[in-house]
């Protein structure tokens, strides 16, 4: 009678097979992590071209005594660009003669397109001087510009008042167009001219900001005639 088999040696081959199979199986493959995406910084704007140069419009010079003020009407011919320490370099003549050179009684900067009329003092050097040439320097040209303080109709007064060279005075109102701390330095210029247009001479003054939102401006000018208008503009640093 044959005897009965074990069920082990089965046992033992579907358990071989089954592991066989499960070694077969790839193992889940891990979902990457997503990577993040660095946004690019924006390019600046490249400005377009521009005419890097201030122009002299206009030259004139106003005695009196020992007295001497050259003026010069300069602009900035920029579109985009500011211009810093300006200064202005007169030379005096007389009877076809050099009488005397320097340099406008402080340096200025001018926004995009501004005009502005900058003085120097010259006193013995330049006595009787009847004609001035002048030239310019600029510092720098910057794209971020400070507050300026344009160039406004102001009033002119004398006592007494002469028709040919005098002095007297230039009273106007300056405004900055953005707001100006307490104590910074503003140097102020006056111009005054014929009905035509002829500059007749100028002058200065430097003053401390005293704060608020303008600038009552008295500047003391040299002329050689009385004037047909007169004009104050002003500068300050950035």
């Amino acid at each position: 009678m044959p005897q009965p088999r074990s069920p082990l040696p089965w046992l033992a081959a579907v358990g071989m097979v089954l592991l066989a199979a499960c070694s077969s199986v790839s193992p889940p493959t891990p979902t990457p992590a997503p990577t993040a995406t660095a946004t690019p910084a924006p390019s600046p704007t490249a400005l377009p071209p521009d005419t890097l140069s201030v122009g002299v419009l206009g030259i004139g010079i106003g005695t009196f005594d020992l007295a001497t003020i050259p003026v010069a009407r300069i602009k900035n011919e920029a579109k985009y660009h500011g211009a810093a320490s300006v200064t202005v370099h007169f030379v005096t003549h007389r009877a076809g003669h050099t009488l005397g050179s320097l340099e406008s009684v402080a340096a200025v900067n001018l926004a995009p397109g501004e005009t502005l009329a900058v003085t120097g003092d010259c006193t013995d050097a330049c006595n009787g001087a009847t004609g001035v040439d002048a030239t310019v320097t600029v510092g720098s040209w910057p794209t971020d510009i400070g507050p300026i303080l344009r160039t406004a109709s102001a009033a002119y007064s004398c006592q007494p008042c002469h028709s040919s060279h005098g002095y007297g005075n230039v009273k106007g109102t300056l405004t900055p167009s953005a707001t100006l701390a307490a104590g910074v330095a503003v140097v102020s210029y006056a111009v005054c001219v014929n009905a035509t247009g002829v500059i007749l001479g100028g002058g200065y003054e430097e003053s401390v900001w005293q704060g608020g939102s303008s600038l009552s401006a008295d500047v003391p000018v040299v002329l050689n005639a009385a004037p047909s208008s007169c004009a104050i503009g002003a500068s300050t640093g950035w």
